[in-house]
């Protein structure tokens, strides 16, 4: 079954690590959060079905120019296949969406940048009912090339004569290929009838091989298919953290030491066994007697403790005064960005809902 928000976001904070932090006397925690989709569905929406619309259209007017580009017709169908599986595959990591892939391929245009006419509605409503799904995804557009120059270079290379190691020049001959790929996602909601989101994609990569021979460097190079492949699985991936809340992995830096306050190391020793409610316990006992810029220390590790244990409003509270009342600069801008992280949050569950 898939994970609800619940188990999401009511220990989402599950500490994964804590190391030394970059400099002397600070630490770093690292802990999991839900970032909101760029896209709201309703609540209804739960099952998503993804179609590939790219079969060509023998009527296009753009065969000829596509025949002498080099891009025949159906020749990325395996490089769409790879988007949508990509796409279904990253959409498991998220609790909001069940995904299906549709087997059948619909007329589409995968010569050209621009997208087709909409799918009709009944056929829409159709291809829903068929898979169970309330939203459906096309590929409309996926159109790619992969441009390839070759040569010769110099280069040094160590070799050994009579026991003794040298660096020399030698040639080299290279090859590079550059891949394109334009993609074209829209999405239909077939009971309101309207089209939630329509984006055109660019994507590109390049390889390089290298060898003895020019014939030995263009063979070492990565094939079109595979580089078309690769740049679908990375459009596929991306369109799916556009329309759903996706896990992320988020850091934070607190204060390790003190050599006027040891209550700072002993709550750090609590927190490197995940106690993090007895580490914010211990900084807290260790106010009443610390100065000014080590209490600032202390309410800033302590708003800390709570973020990780999920109490953000506590978290900020902590944050703001560690500011307020003590002037640590960190705490101003740790305030604003539980401030993000809170909004982020009430967007998230209005996502799942």
């Amino acid at each position: 079954m898939k994970r609800t928000v619940t188990k999401y976001l009511s220990f989402i904070l599950l500490v994964c690590m804590i190391a030394l932090g970059a400099c002397s006397g600070t630490r770093i925690v690292t802990m999991n959060a839900m970032r909101p989709a760029e896209i709201t569905f309703p609540s209804y929406a739960n099952t998503i079905v993804i179609v590939d619309r790219s079969k060509f259209d023998k009527n296009a007017v753009n065969i000829v120019e596509g025949i002498l580009t080099g891009e025949m017709p159906g020749e990325d169908k395996a490089g769409v296949q790879a988007t949508m599986m990509a796409f279904q595959n990253q959409l498991m990591a998220s609790p909001r969406f069940h995904t299906k892939v549709a087997s059948e391929q619909l007329i589409g245009n995968s010569i050209t940048s621009a997208f087709p006419a909409a799918l009709p509605w009944l056929k829409v409503e159709q291809m829903a009912s068929r898979y169970g799904a309330e939203i459906l995804i096309a590929i409309e557009i996926f159109d790619t090339d992969f441009v390839i120059t070759n040569g010769k270079r110099k280069v040094k290379k160590q070799i050994e004569e009579d026991g003794v190691k040298k660096e020399i020049e030698v040639d080299e001959y290279y090859a590079e290929g550059v891949g394109n790929l334009t993609i074209g996602f829209r999405v239909y909601d077939p009971k309101e009838k309207t089209i939630v989101d329509q984006q055109l994609f660019s994507k590109s990569n390049t390889w390089q091989a290298a060898g003895k021979s020019a014939k030995d460097a263009l063979a070492g190079l990565i094939a079109k298919s595979d580089a078309t492949r690769y740049m679908g699985k990375i459009a596929g991936s991306d369109y799916a953290y556009k329309i759903a809340p996706m896990p992320i992995r988020i850091s934070r830096e607190f204060y390790s030491k003190s050599k006027k306050v040891p209550e700072i190391a002993a709550g750090s020793r609590l927190a490197d066994i995940n106690d993090w409610q007895g580490s914010a316990n211990k900084w807290e006992s260790g106010l009443s007697h610390a100065a000014t810029k080590e209490a600032g220390y202390l309410c800033y590790n302590i708003a800390i403790s709570y973020e990780v244990m999920g109490e953000l409003e506590t978290a900020k509270t902590w944050a703001d005064r560690a500011y307020v009342d003590y002037g640590n600069k960190k705490a101003r801008d740790y305030s604003a960005t539980l401030n993000r992280r809170m909004y982020q949050e009430q967007r998230v569950q209005e996502q799942m809902k």
